[in-house]
């Protein structure tokens, strides 16, 4: 089966193949497709292929036929999967190969993979002019620091008229496995007992969410998030969702990045494609003494 990808961004292209691919297949996914480069012109592909099987004959025989038909039409085609189907991945991009620059990418790098795709149109656009921020997230643990982070996200969200969310990640707890010299054993967790603790959890962060909101006097309207998961893990995959142009961090003070609030910030700054502020705590009474 084929089928799109609900992505549709500048002039990139995002589908799934699954399975092994028929002529019906194709019969009812290329009058799509070629209404989707007839209205984009020249695009750019990203395909997933999922527990991929290849081709029956006649579906190979409309792949041949489509790609000689557009073969002036891609600027991009990248390829995620797992390396076992390379040699499927091979046969299937032989058409492209002459007129579209084709690039394969591991399913763990799927990131990297839209990164690519996206670089030309990036690199004209950063060329030109600094977009507004549209989108700002002021990831938050409740403490001062970050409360100082989040009344500065929200005079920069007032001058830029941008959407406010104010985020709070709950590190789920989850079950640790067990072992007997080298040998793994299994894990230890009781379901339900596993599952009040997270609940418990996550309900006590709620309204710790929304004492910190009303602490924060704003004159704006703020979006308060809190969910719970791997904290860097789950941060970054929000940031990404959200399509985040700013994530705003508080740190202790302004001694690099080691003073940071924990390690997080640093692993955003380094995974995630949003730009990264750093509002640094100042202790005020000592300016407050020198006078």
């Amino acid at each position: 089966m084929i089928q799109f990808l609900p992505v549709f961004e500048g002039n990139t292209i995002a589908i799934r193949a699954t399975g092994k691919l028929t002529h019906e297949d194709y019969q009812a996914f290329l009058p799509r497709l070629e209404e989707q480069i007839k209205q984009l012109g020249k695009v750019s592909v990203l395909m997933e292929l999922d527990n991929f099987k290849g081709w029956e004959l006649k579906a190979a025989k409309d792949d041949v036929e489509f790609a000689l038909k557009h073969v002036e039409d891609i600027e991009r085609f990248a390829v995620v999967g797992d390396k076992a189907w390379e040699h499927w991945m091979v046969a299937m991009l032989k058409p492209f190969v002459l007129s579209a620059d084709v690039k394969y990418f591991n399913r763990e790098d799927l990131q990297e993979a839209w990164d690519w795709l996206r670089e030309p149109d990036k690199l004209r656009q950063s060329a030109e002019i600094v977009l507004p921020y549209k989108s700002i997230v002021a990831p938050v643990d409740f403490s001062l620091a970050s409360k100082h982070a989040a009344k500065r996200a929200i005079e920069v969200a007032k001058h830029y008229k941008a959407r406010l969310t104010i985020l709070h990640v709950v590190q789920e707890i989850i079950p640790y496995p067990t072992y007997f010299g080298d040998d793994f054993t299994g894990y230890v967790y009781d379901p339900e007992l596993l599952i009040q603790q997270n609940d418990e959890l996550l309900a006590q962060a709620k309204q710790q969410m929304e004492e910190f909101i009303a602490g924060l006097n704003a004159d704006i309207d703020i979006q308060a998030e809190v969910i719970s998961g791997d904290i860097e893990k789950t941060m970054l995959s929000f940031l990404e969702a959200d399509n985040t142009d700013l994530a705003v961090f508080g740190s202790k003070k302004k001694s690099g990045i080691s003073k940071l609030l924990g390690s997080t910030p640093q692993y955003i700054q380094n995974h995630a494609r949003c730009e990264t502020l750093i509002v640094p705590l100042y202790d005020l009474t000592s300016f407050t003494n020198q006078e």
